[in-house]
């Protein structure tokens, strides 16, 4: 999940945020550290009450309401509110991180799990793969609507094909403050495809089979 959110935010960072490569990595890094903690709060926890579906759930939602707090940054958004909101995003998607892989190991035979968890491992590298293009098609097309809408008077197909460093002297201090904005918009729109594609997680942890990992199988 989070490879399908993550890609975009450097784009937020340094086209609206006006700061470094190296700095907008820095900034990725609360969801990084979140995911990571949560990752070892879940296995820890799952060990303890003995049921993965709860922590799915869990993701499920929290990661909609995260992504949701994303698609509402704006231009002037202070840095503690991106901090807040990606770290929520980190915990959301590592709590119920190993739930799929816990319940095939735990309902299915050893020779079927192996082959579960290899279709899981395939899903996880198929969805990023489509959906991250599908993502960056939908953010030029509305990168180049929402630039002819906020700054009419320059090319916005060539502000597209430029880089993020070079924005700023393009356009000019009198066009910069509606290139951002279009940027922002742009970059908020996109958000929505993985705000839909995490609502309908929701779907498939609601339908989880409840069965403890303590449980021997017969």
């Amino acid at each position: 999940m989070t490879r399908r959110s993550i890609p975009q935010m450097p784009i937020y960072f340094q086209a609206v945020k006006e700061v470094s490569a190296s700095k907008s990595g820095i900034l990725v890094l609360p969801t990084v550290v979140a995911l990571t903690i949560s990752l070892l709060f879940s296995g820890s926890a799952m060990s303890i009450v003995g049921y993965y579906t709860p922590f799915m759930v869990l993701t499920s939602i929290l990661t909609p309401i995260a992504t949701g707090l994303l698609t509402t940054l704006e231009v002037d958004a202070v840095l503690a509110r991106l901090i807040c909101y990606h770290a929520l995003f980190g915990f959301g998607c590592g709590i119920g991180y190993q739930g799929p892989q816990s319940a095939a190991q735990t309902v299915l035979s050893p020779h079927d799990a192996a082959i579960g968890i290899a279709l899981m491992q395939f899903a996880n590298s198929f969805g990023p793969a489509v959906f991250v293009s599908v993502a960056q098609t939908i953010f030029t097309g509305r990168l180049v609507a929402d630039l002819e809408a906020y700054v009419p008077r320059l090319n916005a197909s060539s502000l597209v094909k430029m880089g993020l460093a070079d924005l700023k002297e393009h356009v000019g201090p009198e066009n910069l403050a509606g290139a951002l904005l279009g940027y922002d918009r742009a970059l908020m729109q996109t958000f929505y495809l993985g705000v839909g594609l995490i609502c309908l997680s929701l779907v498939g942890s609601a339908g989880m089979e409840w069965r403890s990992v303590k449980q021997k199988k017969v």
